[in-house]
């Protein structure tokens, strides 16, 4: 019989915050919250900033992210984001994850220049013939 648990782990440029087996987590995509358990069908899912909701053998486990992007196998679930914070407080969590949010870092700087960049990309796709393309030093 396979293992009822899956391997959660929350991995940052520069840590993992968070590494345990879990029953069972939530987290918060673009159209809703998605559940992920043990067994699951191979899975990619791009993860909105928020709160986690892991639950462990010892209770519940909260995960503040700034977003990113969910990997599962259905034995292991990984996500990859430039800021994750966890603990078993969600008040505190979700406080700590609003004062790095709003305490530009590196990562953090770079999702906005992403941002930024996939605009522009949408515009260039969507712009009427003869309109003259955006230049790369127009991506300030």
């Amino acid at each position: 019989m396979r293992d009822a648990r899956l391997r959660f782990i929350v991995r940052t440029p520069h840590e993992v915050v968070f590494d345990a087996p879990v029953t069972s987590a939530r987290a918060l995509t673009e159209t809703g919250h998605v559940g992920i358990r043990p067994r699951m069908e191979p899975v990619v899912l791009p993860i909105e900033a928020g709160l986690i909701v892991a639950r462990t053998d010892g209770g519940v486990a909260f995960v503040g992210s700034a977003g990113g992007l969910l990997a599962s196998d259905g034995t292991e679930a990984t996500l990859f984001t430039p800021l994750g914070v966890a603990g078993t407080d969600p008040t505190v969590i979700q406080q700590a994850l609003n004062q790095a949010l709003t305490e530009p870092g590196s990562e953090l700087a770079f999702r906005a220049k992403l941002g930024k960049l996939e605009g522009r990309i949408l515009t260039q796709l969507h712009r009427r013939p003869g309109e003259p393309p955006i230049l790369a030093g127009d991506l300030r």
